[in-house]
């Protein structure tokens, strides 16, 4: 065996090594088992001397080691734990024989400390235990979610089927842990490398009572936690379950019982005020919330009720101590009078409360808490006065009005009358009165009458309302109104009641009336004018002879006029008579009516008792004379208008005539003087030709001039209704070859106003000046282009047309821009007529035109229509 390179390889080994012979001698060793052994035993080894020193130096283990050795010795490879030293350390030695050939002459020996692994496993185990033994379920699981290891509280929740019992088990991957939260709380724990805790629903248990199975949640107090490495990152996840069923169950059923009585406090029908012993408030519901709202008084928590200027001032601190003291309850009605603050001034306000105020003792604190229930009777009490004054009026009334009440009861027969009635059959009040005896006083008719009237009461249930008269006790006659109905209880006639009223002043004003509206008749059907009332609803309640003439129906009184006439409604009549009742004050108007061809004027006047009189004539000859009038005045302004536009056509006329024709004749003159002058006969047909061109532009001008002329004369043109996109397509169609040969791009926008009222020969004129205008003095460098747009202005219509031609200098040639004649082009086919001729014809309908151009920018012409 080479010694030298087993030393070396011994050097290297960073545990203490030595390696001995048969005779127990070191043969080499590394400088840690030097170390190793100096440190704890104090002694140095080298290679040479006998291990019998290390049972020297411990006795204790001489016998163990020798054994060892042995074994060793005799090619058995080992390991093994041993306790060396005081306090012991453990170390762990491994014996490796080493062969030379099939002998066995050296054993190399490794020892290393392992005192630190034996601790952490003595630790291990204890901590194993002690968690094994925990009354909570713990958990482990890798980072990604697979389970490592759990508890026997942690089996015992989970249950022998669970799934991490049987094999594999990833927690993440457990859709039943994601519908309880418990993957959203593991994934809380790894963002956030701390612990979370929560509770939970994770499971449900069957509790058997006799033949009833009834299903219990199982709650959790789940908390989770990582293990982190070295270097921060997660090693491992646990999570620990608490069962708190019982606990969470007594709190959910506190908290049901809280809701249950916050509910039923919450929308008791009165204020609910609960006070603790030093009078601070510490809860209110929504009813006193609406009575603090409803009357203006600021709901203050944290107010003293002691301590409160406003409870003081109406003694409701002494009713507070007064309950607290002496620990009964009390109940009575309190008025309060207040003001209150609203839109910078202030209410007066009085309310009436029913308040109950009564002890409590707090069931936790054992404090003693004062609990007022407040009902606001505001309403009730001044209905109470109300009824009070009600009653008051009617004995008012009934004595001013003169009508006293009565009953029969159907069981005795005998009648009640009240205090008027008395007085009205001048009678002592509470004589005894019978029904034999009441009818007494009525005349023998009136009696009849009144017998019929309550049997028909009796046995039909009928209410009655008679005219009869009265013989009073003074022997004074009166005319009275008498009128009863019945009362039921349980299906059975208990009574018949009613009222008795003396109209003998009514009688005798209504005679009067009578009479008066007789005499009134006579009146209204001897003047020529028509009459009648009308009521707001349209029923006619008078109406005269010659009203009735005119209307010339079968009955009108007492029918609604609207319905008599269906055409009337949504007329000019029906919406002055609205107007009249809505405004009240008198409307007049005139109205043509179709079916008689009449026109009728109308006067309607509001009257106080709400009807409306109406009066009414035929106008029909003065409305025909107006007419007639105002078609003569008419014609005469036609005529007046044709006459100024003729003299401005003579002047205009004149003006170009003048000017358009001087140079023509000029130039007529000057050839006949040269072609006079020239004795060739061939120089004389040259100017012959020259003649002949002079003319036609002559007569070219004067047919221009006759045109114009034509369209200032047409002052009554016939308008239509036109459609701009039609009649552009119309002008399309006749510049098919212009249009095609230039490539001119036509862009339209007649959405806003589409059509126009307007002459249809002036309109197909106007769009094709602008067309043809766009293509003669398009530009060369650019495709032409020509945007026609319509939209209403003012109540017009407004005609934009925008090219991207030549353009105008306006500065130099704005004011001649339609001038007759006028070109601003060396362009040949220009006659300066067109625009001249657009300009014409639209202002011979009362529009205008005018355009916006600049050299080389294109132009835009601006036409306004006139609406009329």
């Amino acid at each position: 065996m080479n010694i030298a390179l087993l030393s070396q390889v011994v050097e290297a080994l960073p545990d203490p090594v030595a390696v001995f012979d048969a005779q127990l001698r070191l043969v080499t060793l590394n400088s840690a088992f030097v170390e190793e052994n100096k440190r704890y035993l104090a002694i140095t080894f080298k290679a040479g001397d006998s291990l019998l020193r290390l049972c020297d130096a411990a006795p204790h283990v001489r016998g163990e080691a020798l054994e060892h050795w042995q074994r060793a010795l005799s090619g058995e490879r080992f390991t093994l734990v041993v306790p060396f030293g005081d306090p012991p350390l453990h170390y762990k030695i491994s014996y490796s024989p080493l062969y030379n050939g099939d002998d066995t002459v050296h054993v190399m020996m490794i020892i290393r400390n392992v005192q630190q692994e034996t601790e952490a496993r003595r630790n291990e185990r204890f901590f194993r235990s002690v968690l094994e033994n925990l009354p909570v379920g713990l958990q482990e699981f890798t980072p990604d979610g697979w389970h490592r290891n759990m508890n026997t509280a942690q089996r015992h929740i989970l249950g022998e089927d669970h799934p991490a019992n049987n094999g594999p088990y990833n927690v993440f991957e457990d859709g039943f842990n994601r519908r309880t939260g418990l993957t959203a709380l593991l994934d809380e724990v790894k963002q956030r490398k701390g612990p979370v805790k929560k509770e939970m629903l994770l499971r449900y248990s069957e509790i058997h009572d006799e033949n009833v199975t009834r299903i219990q949640p199982l709650y959790y107090d789940v908390t989770g936690f990582p293990v982190l490495d070295l270097q921060g990152e997660i090693a491992y996840l646990f999570i620990i379950l608490s069962e708190i069923t019982e606990k969470k169950l007594a709190v959910l059923s506190l908290e049901k019982s809280e809701r249950l009585l916050y509910t039923i406090v919450e929308h008791l029908p009165v204020g609910y005020i609960q006070f603790d012993n030093f009078g601070f408030i510490r809860r209110v519901n929504q009813t006193q919330r609406r009575f603090f709202a409803s009357t203006g008084l600021e709901e203050q928590p944290d107010s003293n009720l002691i301590q409160d200027p406003f409870a003081r001032l109406f003694e409701l601190d002494q009713l507070f101590m007064q309950v607290l003291q002496k620990g009964k309850m009390i109940r009575l009605e309190k008025k309060l009078e207040f003001q209150v603050h609203n839109n910078g001034g202030k209410t007066d306000r009085e309310v009436f409360l029913d308040l109950t105020m009564f002890p409590v003792e707090d069931p936790v604190d054992k404090d003693q808490i004062v609990v007022a229930l407040v009902n606001d009777i505001t309403e009730k009490k001044r209905q109470e006065l109300e009824n009070v004054k009600t009653h008051e009026f009617l004995l008012q009334t009934g004595e001013i009005g003169k009508i006293g009440g009565w009953e029969v009861d159907m069981t005795t027969r005998q009648m009640r009358w009240g205090a008027q009635t008395y007085k009205i059959h001048e009678l002592p009040p509470f004589t005894h009165m019978t029904y034999e005896k009441s009818l007494s006083f009525f005349t023998e008719e009136s009696r009849n009458r009144v017998e019929l009237a309550v049997t028909a009461c009796m046995q039909r249930g009928k209410a009655f309302d008679l005219q009869i008269t009265v013989n009073t006790a003074r022997n004074n006659v009166l005319q009275c109104r008498i009128i009863g109905k019945p009362e039921y209880r349980n299906g059975r006639m208990v009574r018949i009641y009613g009222v008795i009223q003396d109209v003998t002043e009514q009688y005798k004003i209504r005679n009067q009336l009578t009479r008066n509206a007789e005499l009134m008749r006579l009146f209204f059907d001897t003047i020529d004018m028509g009459y009648a009332v009308m009521d707001k609803d349209g029923k006619v309640n008078f109406i005269n002879r010659k009203a009735q003439e005119i209307v010339d129906h079968g009955k009108v009184i007492g029918r609604n006029i609207f319905e008599v006439f269906p055409t009337l409604v949504g007329s000019t009549f029906h919406a002055r008579v609205q107007q009249c009742m809505m405004l009240q004050a008198p409307v007049s108007f005139s109205n043509y009516l179709p079916a008689t061809d009449k026109w009728y004027e109308f006067l309607l006047a509001p009257m106080q008792d709400g009807n409306i009189s109406i009066f009414t004539r035929n106008i029909t000859d003065s409305k025909k004379m107006q007419r007639e009038l105002r078609k003569a005045n008419e014609q005469l302004s036609s005529l007046n208008k044709y006459l100024v536009n003729q003299n401005k056509q003579l002047e205009d006329f004149a003006h170009i005539t003048s000017h358009n024709l001087r140079a023509p004749i000029a130039n007529l003159k000057a050839l006949m003087q040269i072609m006079n002058d020239t004795d060739g006969e061939q120089e004389k047909e040259l100017y012959r030709g020259m003649f002949q061109e002079v003319i036609k532009n002559i007569d070219e001008t004067l047919n221009d001039l006759i045109e114009v002329v034509q369209i200032r004369k047409d002052l009554n043109v016939e308008r239509e209704r036109l459609v701009f996109s039609e009649r552009l397509q119309k002008v399309r169609d006749i510049l098919f070859v212009d249009i095609e040969t230039s490539g001119i791009e036509l862009i339209t926008d007649f959405s806003e106003a589409p059509y126009i009222e307007y002459p249809r020969i002036y309109l197909d004129s106007i769009l094709q000046n602008l067309l043809t205008n766009a293509i003669k003095y398009r530009a060369t460098d650019r495709k032409p282009s020509l945007k026609l747009q319509s939209r209403m202005v003012d109540g017009g219509v407004m005609l934009t047309a925008e090219d991207n031609g030549m353009g105008i200098d306006m500065e130099r040639y704005g004011a001649k821009l339609f001038g007759f004649r006028k070109t601003f082009h060396k362009n040949k086919d220009a006659k300066g007529i067109g625009l001249f001729i657009t300009k014409s014809q639209i202002e011979a309908m009362g529009g205008s035109i005018h355009a916006e151009s600049q050299p080389g920018a294109g132009t835009k012409f601006i036409i306004t229509f006139s609406p009329e």
